[in-house]
């Protein structure tokens, strides 16, 4: 009872983990959290689909473990394509600083600043860290298509 207890904490807190770092692989893609949603529903389909077939044929299945290679697998392949095979042509523009924060994954802070370009905000984490700008600070940057159609923010100098 309690290793099961045990074991479910620990999934939990390996999910959560995980699912915070999905978001920081798409922090700079403008897509609302959708390739985030995505990545891991492929995750799980994929993982829904071996537990199926190895209940079929009889084999053991470990499906948490499945489950976690799967979502990352997902991510990697989609954060992949979208910026790999992304549009070429970009444009310039300025983001603002509205504020800056910082989010634990794993026991690592990662800082980020929340930038807006007037119609849109987002939080950004490709910044130095020694260099963190203030809020008010202007930042250019530089706005492509992904291969999925959500925006790339690619802030080019730091304050």
């Amino acid at each position: 009872m309690m290793k099961n207890l045990l074991i479910s904490v620990m999934v939990t807190g390996w999910i959560i983990a995980s699912i915070q770092l999905i978001r920081s692989v798409f922090s700079n893609t403008l897509d609302h959290g959708i390739l985030t949603v995505v990545s891991i529903a492929l995750g799980l389909l994929l993982t829904a689909g071996l537990n199926l077939v190895f209940s079929k044929i009889k084999i053991g299945f470990n499906w948490p473990m499945a489950a976690f290679f799967l979502v990352f697998l997902s991510t990697a392949c989609i954060g992949l394509l979208n910026y790999q095979l992304a549009s070429p042509h970009h444009q310039k523009k300025e983001f603002v600083v509205k504020g800056s924060g910082g989010r634990v994954i794993r026991f690592d802070l990662m800082e980020y600043v929340r930038l807006t370009d007037g119609t849109s905000s987002f939080k950004y984490m490709g910044l130095d860290k020694g260099a963190m700008p203030r809020a008010g600070d202007v930042l250019e940057g530089t706005v492509r298509k992904g291969f999925f159609g959500f925006d790339i923010v690619e802030i080019s100098d730091q304050p």
